[in-house]
């Protein structure tokens, strides 16, 4: 295949939705100029169509973090041909943040992206060629066998991945059959180029640990499963793509006191970037943080089939990477970790965790490096206080075993709020909306306790041995009811309202719904329940928990 090309900067293989929900594929460069006449990515999977949009920032933030919207370095710094930066002695940061400032603010008003995007993507145009000397996320075979362990080199054929397995819509092994495939037998080893370039970008963010064969290293190691797979992913989503990308755009982090350079996977010299990642190095720039491999991949092609070699890299700690922008955080005696959705809760909505995105009285609750942006874009000035602000979630669930990380589930979430009410700045901590909107939830989940122990209470008058699974399930499908008119209720709040008024208006939503569904039970109860024993049947269960609620609600 050495005559063989195909370059993702002009080729098409990224799927969007344009304005009038019609399907395309297009190229890195189409998706770039026209960015805000599609509506959305739509790829294959919302996990899938995430490691792309971190691919299109990674790219964005190696111009923006360079130069401004008119094409010209930033005071301070000096770009040679290849883009990379001499940092000037007496640079000042903070006029560096203002003039990066001043760049989102130019782009964001002109509703496109300047020509140094497109400068930067020439000058490194051989670096996103699928094939060739340089093949995109890929290491040539001679590099390959003298990274890994003698009886793995590609002569020997081991160490491959199947296509099936790369495709997360089948996530097949040869020891894990998956029986709800949108392919048969027949075609699940069969992908386009298109579709082979966005899976490989996705294993390497969701990669599991089946595989066997590991880089040469002369001690232990565990290998990654992919950095996304570690995350509770969480990004802002605009009307448009364009809005997206610079939403997401985090031109620079909190608590910043210096400029790294943007360094993303091509920018590397291979041999370079393999001893960042076997020596477990942090990176230090969000470039090559979007862009971080979990395996060393080499294709070997006979005709147009690909025959994909993997050897897994050191797993890189996430433990206070504040540089992530793109996750929910939880704090242990290690330090802090980002969260992560598991099978277990898989049902459990974005918004009944919503400290977790945004700023309480909690001195230990960490925000999303993507919601203190939106923040202080909002503070700025360069995003309205009447803005919609959505932010939205895309998490690949593992199978939970640790010897193999298998993708079992996708959960895809959003929810939409003000962004005077999600950054309220009333200076009474008591009033703000966040405070009074984590009350409000902390209220909604005592309440579907209550309606948990009821059901739990009328099965067991059944003698179910099975009270604790027809609990959950009638609490699943309560809370079911409730995403909808919850996300409504957060979606109409506003900053100049009566704030008891509002949650006024979801208690009674709540009371409705809750006892909607306590009297269906008793609606649906069999002469046994009715009968009930030791002077307990379900109407006096009835009775004991509307007034319990009742009380709860006051």
């Amino acid at each position: 295949m050495k005559n063989r090309h195909f370059n993702l900067i002009t080729e098409p293989w990224i799927k969007v939705l344009d304005e009038n929900y019609q399907e395309l594929t297009v190229s890195m460069e189409e998706v770039l100029k026209n960015a805000r006449h599609y509506r959305q990515l739509a790829g294959e999977m919302r996990s899938q169509d995430l490691v792309i949009l971190r691919l299109l920032l990674a790219v964005l933030l190696s111009v923006y973090q360079r130069v401004n919207a008119d094409g010209e370095p930033y005071e301070g710094l000096t770009i040679d041909d290849a883009w990379q930066v001499e940092v000037d002695s007496d640079l000042d940061f903070e006029d560096l943040i203002e003039e990066m400032q001043e760049t989102w603010q130019t782009l964001y008003e002109g509703g496109e992206f300047s020509q140094a995007v497109f400068d930067y993507l020439k000058a490194y145009e051989d670096r996103f060629d699928f094939f060739g000397e340089h093949a995109f996320y890929q290491v040539s075979r001679e590099f390959y066998d003298a990274h890994v362990p003698a009886k793995n080199q590609v002569a020997k054929g081991t160490g491959t991945v199947a296509i099936k397995q790369i495709n997360r819509n089948i996530s097949e092994s040869g020891n894990s059959i998956a029986v709800f495939t949108p392919r048969t037998n027949t075609f699940k080893n069969q992908l386009s180029i298109d579709e082979l370039v966005r899976w490989v970008l996705t294993y390497q963010n969701y990669t599991g640990v089946t595989d066997k064969t590991k880089v040469n290293r002369a001690d232990k190691f565990s290998v990654s499963s992919g950095w996304l797979y570690n995350l509770y992913p969480v990004y802002a989503q605009g009307t448009n793509l364009f809005e997206t990308l610079l939403l997401n755009l985090t031109l620079f982090e909190n608590e910043q006191d210096k400029y790294s350079q943007p360094k993303p996977v091509w920018e590397w010299t291979t041999e370079s970037y393999l001893k960042e990642r076997i020596d477990e190095t942090v990176p230090d720039n969000l470039s090559e943080l979007y862009t971080l491999w979990s395996r060393m991949l080499h294709i070997e092609w006979e005709e147009r089939n690909p025959t994909i070699f993997t050897a897994g890299l050191p797993k890189v700690s996430n433990v206070n990477v504040f540089l992530e922008p793109m996750t929910t955080w939880r704090q242990d005696k290690e330090g802090y970790k980002p969260r992560v959705k598991r099978l277990d809760n898989l049902g459990t909505a974005m918004w009944r965790n919503f400290g977790d995105y945004v700023g309480t009285d909690d001195e230990e609750n960490r925000v999303p490096g993507i919601v203190w942006w939106l923040n202080f874009l909002t503070e700025e000035g360069l995003l309205a206080q009447e803005a919609n602000i959505d932010l939205a979630s895309a998490v690949m669930i593992s199978d939970g075993k640790g010897s193999s990380q298998m993708p079992a589930a996708e959960s895809v979430d959003d929810f939409t709020i003000r962004a005077d009410v999600l950054f309220d700045p009333d200076p009474l901590a008591a009033r703000r909306w966040p405070r009074r909107i984590e009350e409000v939830i902390e209220l909604t989940k005592r309440v579907g306790g209550t309606l948990y122990y009821f059901a739990k209470e009328v099965a067991e008058l059944r003698d179910s041995n099975g009270s604790g699974s027809f609990a959950n399930r009638i609490s699943a499908e309560f809370y079911d009811q409730l995403n909808e008119p919850f996300l409504g209720w957060l979606a109409s709040l506003r900053n100049d309202q009566d704030r008891d008024e509002k949650i006024l208006e979801w208690k009674k939503a709540l009371h409705s719904l809750v006892m909607q569904t306590a009297r269906k039970l008793v609606q649906e109860s069999s002469p046994t329940e009715m009968r009930g024993k030791d002077s307990t049947n379900i109407f006096t269960l009835y009775n004991a928990t509307q007034l319990k609620i009742r009380k709860q609600l006051s």
